[in-house]
């Protein structure tokens, strides 16, 4: 995913806006996330990038940092989701 300097600004905002920051995050995720799966060549199972990047939030918003919530929702998907 290399959007990381947009997310850390998107992740500066003011917790008052973070429902449009939720679904910023999640916008610029799942292009991530397509953008990395048509590169490696593959079509990810229904539902994978959606659980991808709700876990990144969820992550985030837990105090991960981005690098770390990114690897550590890769390893849940590809346990959930088995290609």
């Amino acid at each position: 995913m290399g959007l990381v300097l947009p997310m850390l600004l998107v992740l500066a905002i003011p917790p008052a806006q973070s429902a449009g920051n939720h679904q910023l995050i999640r916008t610029m995720c799942m292009a991530a996330f397509d953008s990395a799966m048509a590169d490696a060549g593959k079509t990810p199972p229904e539902g994978m990038g959606d659980y991808t990047c709700r876990c990144f939030i969820q992550q985030v918003e837990n105090g991960s940092g981005i690098d770390s919530a990114k690897d550590i929702c890769k390893q849940e998907a590809v346990k959930k989701f088995p290609m």
